[in-house]
């Protein structure tokens, strides 16, 4: 079969791999989607630790199972099926205690040595890494976003929404929306490490997927006020789509504008999506004391941090790292139901044979996209 293989930065080859025996508890995929995420351009751009050359990677990926280990129970040929690339020990104190994410031993198809991913034909994953992707289903308007703007505006949307209707055709999600049920997970797994009492106010620093999507996630909860901000005004406009109030860094004044809108006081919440000591440093300043702050970026290894702000403010400061099944079920039902709109929907296509060009331009900017995805 054909796998892209990363070689090292700049270095990705398509080559041909023998397949694999299945295990018995292991299905075999014929990969359809995989979504390219920004950690992987990142190993594009520079050599990291987490990705070894000779690794074929890809974790945001979805396909039909075409084949079945001998103890499969679960799923049977033709299913369609996307999977959830985090695996655990199951028997740590931190398993056992629900937080499998955070196991010690976990691992990641697509970056862990002997765990290829999705940037190939078909793929090996075990049975309980499977979900079925739902069909779409109609999401009721108690979970609808507020209307685009509105939070923007003043508030969230006081008339009610009908049902939202999922976009697609013929009864099943396409694969390539299926995939943004991981990132989604991500965002999910992100307000469960919120503050434990309604925020009113929150602010989202970054606009990548996982920020957009935590827009997506945040609409659940309706929150009163909603801002966003990033230095990319194209995904700003995306943001204001889904009832953000949006703010330019580099031409707004973000600091003082959200404490303006807040009375001066700043957020209740601060969710930070980029991973860089520059905007840690800016949820940081926007969040109220006695406020809540969440990580979810991952870029530097280290950053810097005010201790003063978060001993003396009392603020709560909570990293946020991956997704349980539930999370990752919930991100496959809130897609299957059109909750994620159409402008963030994998709008870059990519071949095997093209990839070692397109990751490239991706990784450098060339090409600019919220979700570029790979179609084998």
């Amino acid at each position: 079969m054909k796998a892209l293989v990363y070689r090292g930065p700049r270095d990705l080859r398509v080559e041909e791999r023998p397949d694999r025996p299945l295990g018995p508890k292991d299905v075999r995929l014929a990969v359809r989607a995989c979504g390219i995420c920004g950690s992987e351009l990142h190993a594009v751009l520079a050599a990291q630790e987490r990705r070894k050359p000779g690794i074929v990677m890809g974790h945001e990926f979805a396909g039909e199972i075409i084949e079945v280990g001998s103890q499969v129970t679960a799923y049977r040929i033709g299913d369609r099926v996307a999977v959830q690339p985090l695996t655990h020990c199951g028997q740590c104190d931190l398993c056992r205690a629900g937080r499998p994410n955070a196991c010690p031993n976990r691992t990641l198809y697509g970056m862990t040595w002997g765990m290829p991913g999705g940037y190939a034909e078909r793929a090996i994953v075990t049975e309980d890494r499977c979900f079925l992707i739902p069909p779409p289903t109609p999401l009721p308007s108690r979970e609808r976003m507020p209307a685009a703007g509105r939070a923007g505006e003043g508030g969230a949307a006081t008339e009610p929404n009908p049902p939202l209707t999922p976009p697609w055709k013929g009864g099943e999600v396409p694969y390539e929306v299926a995939i943004l049920g991981e990132p989604l997970a991500v965002a999910l797994h992100a307000l469960g490490r919120g503050p434990t009492t309604p925020a009113r106010s929150v602010a989202v620093i970054g606009t990548g997927t996982v920020g957009l999507l935590t827009l997506v996630a945040l609409s659940t909860l309706k929150p009163e006020r909603v801002f966003a901000t990033d230095k990319v005004a194209w995904k700003l406009e995306l943001a204001k789509g889904l009832g953000a109030t949006t703010l330019l860094a580099g031409r707004d004044d973000v600091r003082s504008a959200i404490r303006d809108a807040t009375g001066g006081k700043g957020v209740d919440w601060a969710i930070e999506a980029v991973g860089v000591e520059e905007t840690v440093g800016l949820a940081l300043d926007l969040t109220r004391p006695a406020g809540h702050l969440t990580l979810i970026g991952n870029a530097e290894p280290h950053v810097g941090i005010s201790l003063h702000a978060i001993v003396q403010g009392e603020r709560t400061l909570m990293g946020s790292y991956g997704y349980t099944d539930a999370d990752f079920r919930r991100g496959l039902e809130l897609v299957a139901a059109g909750l994620v709109p159409p402008a963030l929907i994998a709008e870059r296509r990519v071949t095997l044979d093209s990839a070692p060009a397109d990751l490239v331009a991706l990784a450098t900017g060339e090409w600019s996209c919220i979700k570029a995805v790979l179609t084998p």
